[in-house]
């Protein structure tokens, strides 16, 4: 018997040593992501994946709460960045279903408890993906809200001078944005 327990403890410290390896690894591999996302889709684009845990709890005159827990990228903590967010839903009257949210917790990744950063790391290809097509999709909407702009004007008498930049036109008081307007630079 004591044997037995031996070898379960010398198991159990491999185990637990490749464990902090693993989580070693996707901490390091989450930053390279996060630095990347902030540097790339610094343009408010956020996404979330499906959940990767849930209880169940109770709420406020005995209502049944469901605590749902997401891998996300959007703002936590002030910036863009991944995080988990913990959202409580609650039973939608007459209903079997959780539909309702009732609060909402985004902790930026890094402070999470090592459990759930082990479990939401699975994730994060899922997120990626989302993050991509959500970005494929803005563009698309994007270029076609363009265009369609550019033929109002178009229809209006109006002609739209390419892709330039709006610049900021102060009333030359400091470099407040909220004291001047918005307009096209004029080539010259």
């Amino acid at each position: 018997m004591a044997h037995e327990s031996r070898a379960d403890l010398d198991s159990l410290r491999v185990i637990v040593s490749q464990l902090n390896e693993a989580l070693s690894e996707a901490s390091g591999v989450v930053q390279d992501v996060d630095r990347y996302l902030a540097e790339e889709f610094d343009i408010g684009v956020w996404a979330i994946s499906r959940p990767f845990g849930s209880q169940h709890g109770t709420g406020e005159g005995g209502r049944e709460l469901l605590i749902s827990s997401h891998l996300a990228y959007g703002k936590a903590a002030g910036r863009n960045r991944l995080h988990i967010l913990a959202a409580t839903l609650e039973r939608g009257e007459g209903s079997d279903q959780f539909t309702q949210i009732v609060s909402e917790e985004r902790i930026p990744w890094p402070l999470c408890p090592r459990e759930t950063k082990l479990h939401s790391f699975a994730m994060l290809p899922e997120l990626l993906g989302t993050l991509a097509l959500k970005a494929e999709e803005i563009t698309a909407q994007t270029s076609r809200t363009s265009e369609t702009v550019r033929q109002l004007l178009k229809t209006m008498g109006r002609h739209s001078h390419g892709s330039a930049e709006p610049a900021l036109v102060t009333n030359g008081v400091g470099a407040d944005p909220d004291a001047g307007l918005f307009r096209r630079s004029r080539s010259r």
